[in-house]
């Protein structure tokens, strides 16, 4: 709270340039490190868990982490590194469950890959691995000191991270999935914490399986 008071504070000066440029949104915001100095997202239900930091894709775009790739939306959050899939291959079998959301991939469905090694895996070494394996969905580094800020906001710690986390954060319910698992208990999760005509009890009746 002391923080958040000394941003304001800090910034009031400035607020009539800040108001003009308010409604162009975060992207247009995203390198003005003035804003960084903002400790914490703002918004939907789990707001407070995630830092105010800007990543970038493989395709080096920048994107306010939580408030354009997380809030209101249906996501899977994995994490590996170039590194680290040569030790704990996770990507192929992500790329079995990209298979089954089919075309609510990107629409609906969001996934991300964060690299657990922001310091060695640049935007064209991302864009590599994930060509590699026809991996459709965003696969995210950026300032390693910002990267780590994230990867804590999920519990992860060291190099490598066996779980997919699927979160709904319209509603605000989250659940942990192994990376590895078979790929169709991932993609239940996702029919699970979907809403309206997409959500399912189960996936698919696991008897019959």
């Amino acid at each position: 709270m002391k923080s958040r008071r000394a941003f304001l504070a800090a910034t009031a000066i400035s607020l009539p340039a800040v108001a003009a440029t308010a409604v162009a949104g975060p992207k247009v915001l995203a390198d003005n490190p003035a804003f960084k100095a903002c400790p914490r997202a703002n918004g939907g239900p789990n707001a407070k868990r995630f830092p105010q930091v800007i990543v970038q894709d493989q395709h080096k775009k920048k994107f306010w982490f939580y408030e354009e790739l997380i809030n209101n939306k249906l996501v899977l959050v994995n994490f590996t590194s170039v590194t680290g899939e040569k030790h704990y291959p996770i990507i192929s079998n992500l790329v079995k469950v990209q298979d089954m959301l089919q075309d609510r991939l990107g629409k609906d469905v969001h996934m991300y890959t964060i690299s657990t090694r922001p310091h060695f895996d640049s935007p064209n070494k991302l864009k590599e691995l994930a060509d590699s394996y026809g991996a459709n969905w965003k696969f995210l580094t950026g300032d390693e000191h910002d990267i780590h800020e994230v990867l804590a906001a999920f519990g992860v710690h060291g190099s490598i991270s066996a779980l997919t986390w699927v979160g709904n954060e319209k509603t605000g319910r989250w659940m942990s999935k192994v990376s590895r698992q078979h790929p169709l208990y991932i993609a239940e999760a996702v029919a699970r914490l979907s809403t309206g005509k997409e959500y399912r009890p189960f996936l698919v009746d696991m008897h019959s399986v």
